[in-house]
């Protein structure tokens, strides 16, 4: 904790009404501050608890951001700062409050601000509402700032959290909340008793299954063994009899033999039908007649074809022969490339006629235009000879002519031409020379117009030339078309007769495949009906052995589907068997672990039981510890109430107001409650009155709630040995006031408390200085008196009274 031996001053710059910078005294046990109402005597004291505490409890209360209203009207910034003997104590104490902003660091930590802002303090607007301010209930813990203060007086704090954390010992419902472990257990033990209901009822599915697969095995071992009934077997044994069986290689020679036989069937069904020797006979006939016909085609009409093709393909050296194909295809892709091939050399042929043509034109055009260009030279040449020049001399010589003697030769022209003037000689000659000048440019223009037309033709011609073909493609182009006319020539001849030969070895091919198809017939039915005999001596059937192929196809059916049905189902009865055989070993080995699983689930069972019933002794023993707790805690509030809080709030109350017949005091709470904050009163005579509210004057009203200040005051020791209030004496009769400042007296010297009083009555600030003055040796009363005149800063006018030997000897 911070000494306040050292605070000697507080200084104050424009805070709330403190208009300036004042200095207030503080190095006295007694201090009056005194001061026409809005001079600032209660913006002293906050500004002292700011310095203190770094807040202003009661403003805050009001406002959260009071900060933004304490700067003094037309200032920037207030500044409050705790001074020693020598001026400022460090950076302790020392605020500045600016654009709504409080930065600094008190002088008090935090523990001590707050006892002094909740003990030491007590400012004008909460005297009247203390009681109520008291007993309201805080949002953030549910106790009032009076529960608390009783509770710090009575050091409950530790028994009170032994006597919660113990509270759910009272009842098994809420010993679940003290000691989750039991929750655990008893869930775990609900959830071990599920856990062997459902294991015993698994066991007895099982045991069901088990029995309905031990059928499933029997009724298989009969169908499969009918000569060997047997009513007991082991699985071991089982397992070999049904491997050695054989069931399986039965099943699948079967079918073997089945599908073997569809095939055949299958195969025989897709044979040619055989329409008898009469028509194969005639096929043959006819044949040999159609191959002889085709045979005179190929050696006649089929070579010539044929040659003719040969000769085309000089030119087109992919065209089939009609010996890869049919005639008629051979002549319809000759004929195609024929035509195509005259229509490209006639383009191409004509095509450089035309550009031969224009080539011819071009020259002719290009020789034109050179003439034009050389009759264009002549006349440039001819007019080229100085006539501008010359021009532009007489020009310049004509201003000098006035009469008719010429001024280079000096000869009088009008002899040589005596009806013109020389001047009008002059100017027609040089009009003319102007003419023959814009002449020539015309002229100059025309031979650049001339040589660009001349360049475009010979550019054209140089085109044309680049289409023209050589001469040598030119004949070969030629000599090609005369070939390729001759072939199409003899192609349009031979052209009927291609038709003719393709019907004719249409004919011959399709009657070969017909006689083809006679001889696979008789080879595949021979093959057949072997196969069918060899599978009928397989199957013990020697007896078809001379049937038509339909009738051994049938019997060995029906007898392989008879073999089939057979193997299958003994299949299906060892599979049965055998699955059933599997699924009891299964069954016997689920068994086992449901067993022993049954078994592990007792025996968690039982110890979760014996750990319930030590948590029961244990939640015994924990609320015999809590009983005991709160039989101490009732005996401890019961007695600080009596002999200590109540009797000093009652001495207090007496001494301020003795004609009261009703007393204030704490209502002794029960032995379960955890709520001190109820006030009654009690009549003199002992008995029990309504709240103070409720029977005390407003004057007594505010007497009892400034005793029970004092009383939390002083209930604590001299934990901060101050005591600063902002006018209590509100409503206070003389007798009240009398009283009160011997009290102060009293609390000063008695108590060594520095107390620190604001009033704003004259006649009562005079009166308490002069009951307050010195009377003994080093005893001292500071009185400061606050004055601010109208638009002037405020002034402290400080009086310190001291002990004087002559006036008590007086």
């Amino acid at each position: 904790m911070n000494s306040l031996d050292d605070v000697h001053r507080l200084s104050i710059t424009d805070f709330r009404s403190i208009s300036g910078t004042i200095r207030v005294p503080l190095d006295a046990p007694i201090i009056l501050i005194h001061g026409p109402n809005g001079t600032g005597k209660t913006s002293v004291l906050s500004a002292l608890e700011l310095a203190l505490t770094g807040n202003v409890k009661a403003m805050r209360e009001d406002d959260a951001n009071f900060a933004r209203h304490v700067v003094h009207e037309g200032a920037q910034r207030a500044k409050v700062v705790i001074e020693g003997p020598l001026g400022p104590v460090d950076d302790r104490g020392s605020f500045v409050i600016e654009n709504g902003r409080i930065a600094g660091t008190p002088y008090l930590d935090g523990g001590d601000g707050k006892f002094f802002s909740e003990r030491c303090y007590l400012a004008q607007s909460m005297l009247g509402r203390l009681l109520d301010i008291y007993q309201k209930s805080k949002v953030e813990d549910g106790e009032s700032a009076l529960t608390q203060f009783v509770k710090d007086l009575l050091g409950l704090s530790q028994l009170d959290a032994l006597i919660d954390g113990l509270h759910d010992a009272g009842h098994k419902a809420r010993t679940k909340n003290l000691v989750p472990e039991y929750r655990a257990f008893e869930s775990r033990i609900e959830r071990t008793d599920q856990e062997i209901v459902l294991l015993r009822a698994e066991l007895a599915n099982q045991d069901k299954t088990r029995t309905e697969e031990l059928g499933k095995v029997l009724a298989a071992l009969n169908a499969l063994l009918p000569n060997d009934p047997s009513n007991g077997f082991d699985l071991e044994s089982l397992n070999a009899l049904l491997g050695n069986l054989g069931t399986e290689g039965v099943a699948v020679e079967a079918t073997r033999r089945l599908n073997d036989l569809r095939s055949l069937t299958s195969a025989w069904s897709k044979l040619p039908s055989d329409s008898g020797s009469e028509e194969r006979a005639q096929v043959e006939a006819d044949e040999q007649v159609a191959r002889e016909a085709a045979n005179q085609w190929r050696t006649t009409t089929g070579a010539e074809l044929e040659e003719l093709v040969a000769s085309l393909r000089v030119h087109f050296p992919d065209l089939p022969s009609w010996s890869s194909t049919d005639p008629m295809t051979a002549a319809e892709q000759a004929e195609r490339r024929i035509a195509n091939e005259l229509t490209r050399i006639e383009t191409l042929l004509e095509n450089d006629e035309a550009a031969k043509k224009k080539e011819l034109e071009l020259n002719d055009s290009i020789a034109k235009e050179e003439a034009r260009g050389l009759l264009v030279d002549a006349e440039i040449s001819k007019l080229a000879q100085d006539a501008g020049q010359f021009a532009s001399a007489l020009a310049t010589l004509l201003p000098h002519i006035h009469t008719d003697d010429c001024p280079v030769c000096g000869r009088d022209f009008s002899q040589v031409s005596p009806d013109e003037r020389l001047s009008l000689h002059v100017q027609k000659s040089i009009a003319k020379l102007t003419d023959d000048a814009s002449r020539l440019t015309a002229l100059a223009s025309e031979k650049t117009a001339s040589i660009s037309r001349l360049a475009q033709l010979r550019r054209e011609l140089a085109s044309q030339t680049a289409t023209r073909i050589s001469d040598e493609l030119r004949l070969n182009s030629i000599n090609a078309q005369a070939d390729v006319a001759e072939g199409k020539v003899t192609l349009a001849r031979l052209w009927q007769a291609a038709i003719d030969g393709t019907a004719l070895l249409a004919g011959e091919a399709k009657l070969k495949d017909r006689l083809a198809s006679f001889r696979e017939r008789d080879r595949g039915a021979s093959e057949l009906l072997n196969a069918a005999i060899r599978m009928a001596g397989e199957m013990a059937r020697t007896d078809l052995a001379r049937e038509p192929f339909d009738v051994i196809a049938s019997a060995l059916i029906a007898q392989a589907e008879d073999d089939v049905e057979r193997a299958t189902s003994l299949q299906t009865h060892r599979g049965t068997a055998i699955q059933s055989a599997l699924a009891i070993t299964s069954i016997d080995e689920r068994r086992k672990k449901i067993a022993e699983n049954l078994e592990k689930a007792r025996a968690t069972r039982a110890v979760l039981a014996g750990a319930v019933a030590e948590l029961e002794t244990l939640k015994g023993q924990a609320k015999t510890i809590a009983d005991t707790a709160q039989e101490a805690r009732t005996m401890i509030v019961r007695r600080v109430f009596n002999e200590s809080l109540n009797t000093l709030w009652r001495d207090l109350f007496v001494r301020l107001a003795p004609t009261e017949p009703f007393v204030p005091a704490f209502k002794i709470p029960g032995s379960d409650s955890k709520d001190f904050a109820k006030l009654e009163t009690v009549h003199r005579n002992g008995k029990k009155g309504g709240t103070p509210g409720s029977m005390l004057s407003a004057g007594n009203l505010n007497t009892a709630a400034l005793t029970l200040f004092l009383a939390l005051h002083f209930s604590v020791g001299t934990r901060i040995p101050w005591l600063v209030l902002d006018d209590p004496v509100q409503n206070m009769d003389e007798v009240h006031v009398a009283q009160f400042a011997a009290l102060l007296r009293t609390i000063s010297r008695a108590h060594g408390t520095k107390v620190i009083i604001a009033v704003h009555e004259r006649t009562l600030f005079d009166y308490l200085k002069l009951e307050l003055s010195p009377s003994f040796e080093k005893d001292r009363l500071l009185a400061v008196e606050l004055r601010r005149a109208a638009g002037e800063p405020t002034t402290v006018d400080p009086d310190l009274l001291t002990y004087l030997v002559d006036a008590v000897a007086a």
